[in-house]
């Protein structure tokens, strides 16, 4: 074997494999530091941008958000830069390459643009459009976490020079901050306004920063003490007041409260469906076609208590109103025998029984016939023998449910809502009128 090895090629064996592995090296190293660049040349394209979070685009293809990197091969491109409420820029760029070492050193290329703002004011829209979105929502975690769109739109208008307008923006927005993550987004944008800069991150740093930076803004701080999480607590002990009982009382999960000893239920802002979903019913105002609706935001109780109701009757004795006539009430606990005026006058009181921070910003009133329904008909409604009176007078369903009846309408009675019937069968009363089968519900709304 000794000899064989010996007489290969005329070398010694030593030699033989010296040669072997040294081409295996060249082999490697070419492949290594030569074919990349031989098969795709180009260079690192480095994009930078004022604003940043500008996206970038190599024709109809998306490349990222500044600040950005992505590799190019050797040749000639058209990059755009776009971002809403900014000009749009294109720009022509020429990649060059390198042959050897360019996987290791690769060839750079930065390119910076600066855009110029046209537009805030749709950056305003959308971003309070999403930072609502988000406050509509009860289940942010670690994983799933809402983006801090405040503080990006006041780092794209970071040159704008209205900053009254942009402090109105954040402190409009802030009333849809319900949770820790959207307070600190808010805390964030409205530091990087007023100072230029962002605060600390720990949870009694933003609260102290906000606090201070809010100043006499007792709404905005009232606000931000009252919202849930370890934000708003530190908040509240670093204003020195205690958590408001409208809001503090917030069930995280429902979105529920719990204001003035009633349990009351969050009925979300959105677009509902009301009238029937089918026609088959035996009678047409009973029975409409499906209609879209826009709801605000709103809070209702559950049917009012006799017991409630006697609280407020006793305190204002004109309406402790006697029906005439003795029926019997199929409810023995929720109050009956109550005439419109009468129910308008126990929103009046209740509104008055509120904290003296939330006079003057919320109400208590009767539901219109949309909310009732968004109520009703949103798996909200629950067994009831009693119809409710609604805030507005009655219209033919045709002309109610078309959505035209003005504003100045008033009618010759109002409408009634319930009565175990299904969400949308309507009924009317006289408004003086008072009966067993009839009580009503409150909502809380801001004024």
């Amino acid at each position: 074997m000794d000899v064989k090895l010996k007489n290969f090629l005329g070398m010694k064996p030593g030699k033989y494999l010296f040669i072997l592995y040294s081409i295996l090296l060249l082999v490697i190293l070419f492949f290594l530091l030569v074919y990349p660049g031989l098969k795709n040349s180009g260079s690192v394209v480095i994009f930078s941008s004022d604003p940043e979070g500008t996206s970038v685009w190599n024709g109809s293809t998306y490349v990222g958000a500044t600040p950005c990197r992505a590799f190019f091969p050797k040749g000639n491109y058209t990059i755009a830069f776009k971002k809403n409420g900014f000009e749009e820029k294109e720009l022509s760029i020429q990649v060059k390459g390198r042959i050897f070492c360019s996987k290791l050193l690769p060839k750079k290329l930065r390119v910076n643009e600066q855009l110029a703002l046209t537009q805030p004011d749709s950056i305003i829209q959308n971003a309070y459009t999403e930072f609502a979105t988000y406050g509509l929502i009860n289940s942010f975690s670690e994983r799933y976490q809402p983006q801090p769109v405040l503080t990006e739109a006041v780092k794209a208008l970071a040159k704008y020079k209205d900053k009254a307008m942009l402090e109105a923006f954040l402190l409009e927005a802030l009333k849809n901050a319900y949770s820790d993550y959207l307070l600190k987004d808010f805390i964030n944008a409205y530091a990087l306004l007023k100072e230029g800069k962002l605060p600390a991150q720990g949870d009694n740093d933003l609260a102290a920063a906000a606090v201070r930076l809010l100043g006499g803004r007792s709404e905005a701080i009232c606000h931000l003490c009252a919202c849930p999480g370890k934000i708003g607590e530190a908040a509240a002990s670093l204003a020195g007041t205690p958590q408001p009982a409208l809001v503090a009382s917030i069930d995280p999960k429902t979105g529920g409260l719990k204001v003035l000893g009633m349990e009351l239920t969050e009925v979300s802002a959105g677009t509902y469906i009301l009238g029937h979903q089918g026609k088959s019913g035996p009678f047409a105002e009973a029975d409409p076609a499906p209609y879209t609706k826009q709801i605000t935001k709103f809070y209702i109780s559950e049917q009012i208590t006799k017991d409630a109701y006697t609280k407020f009757a006793q305190a204002n004795p004109r309406w402790a109103e006697k029906p005439e006539f003795n029926q019997e009430s199929p409810d023995k606990v929720h109050a009956s025998n109550v005439s419109w005026y009468a129910a308008q006058a126990y929103c009046s009181w209740l509104t008055d029984q509120l904290p003296s921070e939330y006079k003057g910003r919320y109400i208590f009133r009767l539901p219109t016939e949309y909310e009732w329904e968004a109520y009703a008909q949103n798996g909200k409604e629950s067994p009831q023998k009693l119809w409710d009176w609604c805030q507005n007078w009655y219209a033919s369903a045709e002309v109610f449910y078309t959505d035209n009846v003005p504003e100045s309408f008033a009618g010759a009675e109002k409408a009634v809502r319930g009565g175990g019937r299904q969400a949308w069968v309507r009924g009317c009363q006289s408004p003086e009128w008072v009966t067993p089968f009839l009580g009503f519900r409150v909502v809380l709304v801001e004024k």
